[in-house]
């Protein structure tokens, strides 16, 4: 009896393949580039642009800017925590932006017009190929390659319509 247990203590050890330790390679996300154009129009008041971000949101209408972040289903540029915020009070801005590869049905610059980074944010533009501002043009990243021509008229104005329900 002795010698059976001891033989199928051996085989779970040889079976054993770490149990709950995490995995020794990263699973690699395909990423691909989108560039373009931001254009800038009647800027508001310095005390209402407390942070602008360039935002690709998988799915329109997206719930809100934080909650599609922090669940993976948009990318921020420049990423969350990052120091380098989109420069205020400029005409123009080139960027370039690494994203992982797919559709973004919604391209947008997002305002921070608040102190709350949790609720006060709004669209101030958004990538979008014809008038109709209600549904905007979404964006293939293709993996590895660049998407380039994504250009935004930001109108501060005029902003789009508000896309969260």
């Amino acid at each position: 009896m002795k010698i059976v247990l001891l033989a199928l203590l051996c085989l779970s050890a040889l079976a054993c393949d770490g149990g709950l330790e995490p995995p020794t390679t990263a699973v690699q996300v395909p990423m691909g580039t989108m560039t373009g154009l931001i254009t800038y129009h009647n800027w508001p008041p310095i005390d209402s642009l407390h942070d602008l971000r360039l935002v690709a949101f998988r799915k329109f209408p997206p719930r809100d800017i934080l909650t599609e972040v922090l669940q993976g289903r948009a990318a921020v540029h420049p990423p969350i925590g990052d120091s380098a915020l989109v420069p205020f009070f400029v005409d123009s801005l080139r960027f370039i932006f690494v994203l992982p590869a797919g559709t973004y049905d919604y391209v947008a610059i997002a305002q921070q017009y608040g102190p709350s980074i949790s609720t006060d944010w709004r669209a101030a533009g958004q990538y979008d190929l014809d008038t109709n501002l209600t549904i905007p043009s979404s964006v293939e990243v293709i993996a590895n390659d660049t998407t380039g021509g994504v250009n935004i008229d930001v109108d501060f104005n005029n902003p789009p319509p508000p896309p969260f329900p």
